[in-house]
């Protein structure tokens, strides 16, 4: 049985790239920590973005399930995303840790000790997974695909299905609830779940747990609920990374210098945009990422930025939720991962929230629409991500734009 001294070799070997193989990835300190606890039961997870939660969980599930062999450990991780560009994003990273190992199951060979990787999304083929209880499982999917499985009321599955696949994620299952803050009452309806299988969990063989995960993630937006406050009082603490503790490049060696600009409406954004990233030498210290809330807004400063003759030669890319699948099959091959993030990048990219949370990207100048806290903290996550200096704008808009549809005062851009 592998020791626990082995897991930050077999975390390296789950997490090495093409590029880092002469510089083996050692785990962070939180990463080793949820490793090495004996008991899989339900926890949250407050880590900030860039410390690899996506592979932290991963690894802590593989080494106590896979590699140590304890039965007590859910044999089916379930990932439950509020946004399916973050489903692909995770899927992506999680066939390629497993293929690393040699565990990943490709669907036709045998099955026995590999993994299979499935999923739940509208429009994509979930495969046989139902079929196959008693084999290791990654589910990944959308909160309305898995939560109404769950609720045995399974979105686009057939009805004699229902009961199958509600079984299944309520029994021997780790569900991982990631990026919270972006669920609403999805959120509030894993925590009722999870505490309705508490209820039940003497009658249960091999119980069901739950993991929250997010950078902004509060305790207390699990308790409003009269259900659910007992199970989170009985909690034990979040993992996070404690005050003493955050050392090292990535806290010491990041400067987010920030500033506030008042717009009156989207053609003194796009000047603004186009006026900064000129005075950035045109991504001198990577990308520039624009950031607002609504989706025509985005299209208008993209169109516009397409035409600014100030920026001639400037890569302009376009990314929102509303994008087909086959649009977006190239998007992180392109330009939506780490290497194409270098200094001298002459780029500008503008979104929508679906960079907030799952895109692996570091902007060297941030404009981002004012938003809901959660929301900013996310954005700025992706500035200067792997350390270094950056510049952020906050920006105030005339007229609507909010995420919740509100009504807007005139906003502003931040850097950092």
């Amino acid at each position: 049985m592998p020791r626990f001294d082995e897991f930050a070799e077999f975390f390296s070997a789950l997490a090495v790239t093409e590029e880092l193989k002469s510089h083996p990835r050692r785990p962070h300190d939180w990463q080793t920590a949820l490793a090495k606890e004996l008991h899989c039961d339900n926890r949250l997870i407050r880590i900030p973005t860039g410390f690899g939660k996506t592979l932290g969980v991963l690894a802590a599930w593989m080494w106590n399930r896979l590699s140590r062999g304890d039965d007590t450990w859910p044999r089916r991780l379930v990932w439950c995303l509020p946004m399916r560009v973050l489903v692909e994003q995770t899927e992506a990273e999680v066939r390629e840790g497993l293929r690393r190992l040699g565990l990943h199951w490709d669907g036709v060979g045998d099955h026995a000790r590999k993994v299979g990787v499935h999923l739940l999304m509208g429009g994509a083929d979930s495969g046989d997974w139902h079929l196959y209880p008693e084999h290791y499982a990654v589910l990944i999917g959308t909160q309305d695909m898995l939560l109404s499985r769950a609720m045995n009321r399974g979105y686009a599955a057939p009805r004699a299905r229902w009961p199958m696949e509600f079984g299944l994620l309520n029994h021997d299952c780790l569900w991982v609830m990631d990026e919270v803050q972006l669920m609403d009452v999805g959120l509030a309806t894993s925590a009722q779940l999870q505490a309705f299988r508490g209820d039940d969990i003497k009658k249960s063989l091999r119980p069901c747990h739950t993991w929250w995960m997010s950078a902004t993630l509060q305790k207390d937006w699990l308790k409003k609920s009269p259900d659910t406050k007992d199970m989170m009082e009985g909690l034990p603490p979040p993992i996070s990374i404690p005050e003493n503790r955050r050392e090292g490049h990535l806290w010491t060696d990041v400067q987010k210098p920030c500033r506030r600009v008042e717009v009156k409406d989207e053609r003194e954004l796009v000047q603004l945009v186009a006026h900064e990233h000129v005075q950035a030498s045109r991504g001198g210290s990577g990308p520039t990422l624009v950031v607002v809330n609504r989706v025509d807004r985005a299209v208008d400063v993209y169109e516009a930025l397409s035409k600014d003759k100030t920026l001639p030669g400037t890569d302009i890319r376009l990314v929102h939720s509303r994008f087909r699948p086959n649009e977006r099959a190239t998007w992180r091959e392109e330009f939506l991962n780490k290497n194409a993030c270098a200094p001298s990048t002459d780029r500008i990219i503008v979104a929508t929230q679906v960079v907030e949370a799952g895109v692996d990207i570091s902007a060297g100048l941030l404009i981002t629409e004012l938003a809901p806290w959660a929301s900013l903290v996310q954005r700025f996550g992706r500035c200067a991500r792997w350390g270094g200096r950056s510049k952020g704008n906050r920006r105030r808009l005339g007229g609507s734009g909010s995420p919740s549809g509100r009504e807007e005062r005139p906003l502003k851009v931040q850097k950092g």
